[in-house]
This record gives structure tokens, C-alpha cells and sequence, in this order.
């Protein structure tokens, strides 16, 4: 899968994909894990798609039109998921710092406390192999993430 070092910079784009996937799927196993019991009594009421808006919310998408956009859904079906979630208690709207026409969307403590949860339940899934790796492999991976990492974040400011 990642031969060559000297790969162009859209094979190493598709790469991370490639790498997120199984990450994404196991997140969402833990809001919609079939037939087997949620993860946490309070997951029953999320759905993915919340899931997905927390995350996003939480990783700066903090405008009801960047996260219908986002998305691909229309405003008014973001609307819609956004006052769920506030109903939950695990968004609230505050005003923006300086634009009064606005409203910035943030998670409660009580969506942070979500969003962690589900993250941890869906980490577990790799410690097994994690424990199993050489010391050497480990530092690899940690430094491999830091620079992922990194990427993502020029993006999330390039998005902004």
C-alpha cells in the first residue's frame, strides 16, 4: 500500500482516506452498532448524522450554513439537526463575537463529554494491535500521526 516514499502528493491524499475509512466506520459503530447494545445509555438517542455535526461542530464547522454545506444538506434540514441536538442539551447557539446577524454554534459540555465518549469507545478497537507493536513502530506511528495530523490542520484553516 505505501511502497514508495516518493509518492506524489494526491497517491499520499488518497492514503489518508484510505486510512480514515476504517476510522470513520468505527465511530460509527458505536452510535449505530446493529443489533448489539449502543455504547452508552445516552448514544441511543444520537444518530450518525448528529454524530457527524458534533464532530464538526467541534472541529470549527460553527455557522448553521458551513455545516448545511458541509454536509450538502439545505439549511433549513441543518436547522432542523442543530435544534435536536440543542434540545439535547449537546449544542448551544451563542452570539457571534463581531457579527450580531450571526450565531456561532458550540458544544455543551454535556456534547463534549459525547464526543469523547464515542471517540474512546471507538479507539479501543485498536489498542489491541497498538500494545503489540515494537517500540521503534510506535514512535513511527505517533510521529506519522502528528504529521496527518498537521495536514489536517492547515486544511481545517484553509477551509475557514
Amino acid at each position: 500500500m505505501y511502497k514508495d516514499m516518493r509518492q506524489k502528493p494526491s497517491d499520499i491524499a488518497l492514503s489518508l482516506y484510505e486510512i480514515a475509512g476504517p476510522i470513520f466506520v468505527s465511530l460509527k459503530e458505536e452510535v449505530s452498532p446493529g443489533k448489539k447494545a449502543r455504547s452508552h445509555p445516552e448514544v441511543k438517542e444520537l444518530t450518525f448524522n448528529q454524530l457527524r455535526i458534533l464532530l464538526a461542530i467541534e472541529y470549527g464547522k460553527d455557522q448553521v450554513g458551513k455545516l448545511a454545506r458541509s454536509a450538502n444538506v439545505a439549511q433549513p434540514a441543518m436547522s432542523r439537526i442543530v435544534d435536536r441536538l440543542i434540545s439535547l442539551d449537546l449544542v448551544r447557539r451563542d452570539p457571534h463575537p463581531t457579527d450580531r446577524r450571526q450565531i456561532k454554534l458550540s458544544l455543551t459540555p454535556k456534547g463534549t463529554a459525547m464526543t469523547r465518549r464515542v471517540r474512546l469507545k471507538a479507539a479501543e478497537k485498536y489498542v489491541d494491535a497498538i500494545k503489540h507493536l515494537s517500540a521503534s513502530d510506535r514512535q513511527k506511528l505517533q510521529g506519522g500521526i502528528a504529521v496527518i495530523v498537521g495536514v489536517i490542520e492547515k486544511t481545517r484553516r484553509e477551509d475557514a
